[in-house]
């Protein structure tokens, strides 16, 4: 070697640091397809359904089998009463159809009125919890994803609620599979209103 030639120096890569590469790098592709799953599971499901009461059904049962969680609601704006009524429930103490809140009490209210959604791991922690709900029914909520049902052009129209994961918390992950849901869900609850209110249009024409 010649005087002042720079020395070449070969680095041999961290095994450690490849293996942790591999490991985010399965993860993320793991993620990616448990969404793409939610997504079809979603879209099958929701769009053989036009009857908005038995769509909200399935789309809640969906949603708590995409992210194994043990209950959850739908609830729907009520521009009149500026409340969020419950239209459906899912779990061991369900709260009854047709009870309401004021929109902007709760995590529910919280994500309804702000449009963003909330992943709390002890809602009992969290100031925004509206406790009346799980006093009346009985039930413990632990851990809760809430996400706003949006129309198309990004106004609320509800929330869709998922406490209570079987196995650990509620996290972000959940959340990505559950916002591909709740998007799904809140444009086809739109289709079927309108189709019911076509129908009733029709028979009232009719009349």
């Amino acid at each position: 070697m010649l005087a002042g030639q720079p020395t070449a120096f070969h680095s041999t890569p961290d095994p450690n640091r490849r293996q942790q590469y591999r490991r985010n790098e399965d993860r993320k592709l793991l993620q990616r397809e448990r969404e793409l799953d939610a997504a079809r599971r979603i879209c099958l499901v929701l769009f053989q359904h036009f009857d908005v009461k038995e769509l909200i059904k399935k789309a809640l049962q969906t949603a708590l089998d995409v992210v194994g969680a043990d209950g959850g609601s739908v609830l729907l704006a009520d521009p009149e009463s500026r409340q969020l009524v419950f239209r459906h429930s899912i779990g061991s103490s369900p709260v009854k159809n047709g009870t309401a809140i004021p929109w902007d009490q709760g995590i529910a209210g919280a994500v309804f009125t702000s449009g963003e959604p909330a992943v709390i791991a002890d809602v009992k922690q969290d100031p925004r919890h509206f406790p009346g709900i799980d006093e009346m029914t009985g039930y413990k909520t632990r851990d809760m994803i809430a996400l706003p049902l949006k129309r198309w052009e990004g106004e609320p129209i509800g929330a869709l609620t998922i406490v209570n994961k079987r196995e650990g918390p509620l996290d972000k992950d959940d959340l990505a599979l559950l916002t591909i849901g709740s998007a799904v869900t809140a444009i086809a609850i739109e289709e079927a209103r309108l189709f019911e209110a076509a129908k009733l249009a029709e028979v009232a024409c009719l009349l």
